[in-house]
């Protein structure tokens, strides 16, 4: 499993899912030998083949006298026959052992074929030793040459069958698509008791009185933002008249009385705060009203 920190992450939606869900029941079935890991077997298997071709082409190159293609095909049925059969026989051997099939009398014609190709090859071998040598002689090279011939097809045969039957595991395949949809649908329920558990703990009232205090908390800083920009208009007037007379004049205008307003309806959403409820019209005076839209 990556570990990069966080056991979840968030999607678009704000939404928290798993995103290694299935790599512990991944790692739970994975091959314990490097030997069925992955294309192991398969390359096992195709060498296995290729090792016959080689060995059934000497063969037919030898006895056959027809044209390159029909050679081709008699090398590739012999081989088809004595490794692909063998491979589909272990397949289905497996899948018989652990239940899953009882086909025994498919599995016997399975293994008839290849048993019979190596019969056949076996045969061809011994009959046609005195083709190996000009004058047809058969000496002991010549016997050993055909002897490994002859077992080399039936070690490679039984090694596809062998190796078909440990690689495949159509059991444990299932058990582990199983489990993975157990943890897909456990996911998927969680998830709903999530959304569930967010629905009922939505409570009306409360996002109001949210929604009140914040109205007025953004009224309280608007209004301290014009005290701040009242005080400063009002430092800046002073410094540029520079005459007492007009400072006083300006101290004592209609600006006081805007001071005075703003101070009033600070008082009362200050107290509208602390009471968690909305401002009533009778806080706000018909002059208050007239003022602020003037």
């Amino acid at each position: 499993m990556k570990d990069n920190g966080f056991a979840v992450s968030m999607n678009r939606g704000g939404e928290l899912v798993q995103e290694h869900l299935y790599d512990f029941t991944r790692d739970k079935y994975k091959p314990d030998s490097p030997f069925l890991w992955g294309p192991v077997p398969y390359f096992l298997m195709i060498a296995c083949t290729v090792i016959d071709l080689a060995f059934f082409r000497t063969l037919f190159v030898r006895i056959s006298y027809d044209d390159p293609t029909m050679i081709l095909l008699e090398v590739a049925g012999l081989a088809f026959a004595a490794d692909v059969v063998a491979a589909y026989a272990g397949i289905l051997a497996k899948r018989i052992s652990q239940g899953l099939s009882r086909d025994k009398f498919n599995l016997g014609l399975l293994l008839l074929v290849p048993i019979l190709a190596l019969v056949v090859n076996g045969v061809l071998r011994c009959t046609t030793m005195s083709l190996t040598s000009v004058d047809g002689t058969i000496d002991s090279a010549t016997v050993a040459l055909t002897i490994i011939a002859i077992v080399t097809p039936v070690f490679t045969s039984i090694g596809n069958f062998a190796i078909s039957f440990q690689s495949y595991d159509p059991l444990g395949q299932k058990m582990c698509r199983e489990e993975m949809a157990l943890d897909a649908v456990r996911d998927y329920c969680r998830r709903l008791e999530a959304i569930k558990a967010e629905c009922d703990d939505f409570n009306g009232e409360r996002i109001k009185e949210m929604d009140l205090q914040h109205l007025a908390n953004a009224k309280k800083e608007l209004i301290n933002e014009a005290l701040i920009l009242y005080a400063e208009v009002r430092v800046k007037l002073m410094e540029y008249l520079e005459d007492p007379a007009s400072t006083n004049v300006l101290s004592k205008s209609r600006c006081d009385e805007i001071f005075n307003r703003l101070n009033y309806e600070l008082k009362v959403l200050e107290s509208a705060c602390s009471e968690n409820s909305a401002i009533k019209e009778s806080d706000v005076t018909e002059y208050g009203v007239r003022y602020a839209v003037a």
